[in-house]
């Protein structure tokens, strides 16, 4: 587990391509740091993640729009589930599902940070 990684520093030229899954990134160690923040570092986070940029139809990527439709999504399933309306082997599934899609982006992210590190030979 990494903890939390804020990624407002600065992102070097070459790795332009790879600034729309900032967001996405932050996110992934935001839920897996919660465990170690206090409440008064979770919600000044949160709050700050929640912001929407100035001119959002021009500055958010498709990426960014996919991924909190997710988060949206997520919460939805969560909601339901608390209040029944979600059976636990339904959530269960769900869970397992988007864990493995978290994974898969953390490692997709990581290779390709590194193909952009090491020019191909």
């Amino acid at each position: 587990m990494l903890g939390y990684i804020p990624v407002n520093m600065p992102v070097e030229k070459k790795f332009s391509d790879l600034q729309s899954f900032g967001p996405i990134v932050e996110m992934i160690s935001f839920v897996d740091g919660l465990q170690e923040m206090s409440a008064e570092e979770i919600e000044e986070t949160a709050h700050r993640m929640c912001e929407l940029p100035t001119n959002p139809e021009r500055t958010m990527t498709m990426e960014e729009v996919v991924f909190w439709a997710g988060v949206a999504t997520g919460m939805e399933v969560c909601k339901s589930m608390q209040e029944d309306v979600l059976d636990a082997r339904s959530a269960e599934k769900i869970q397992a599902y988007s864990s493995l899609l978290a994974y898969s982006t953390k490692n997709a992210l990581v290779d390709l940070t590194l193909e952009q590190l090491e020019p191909s030979k």
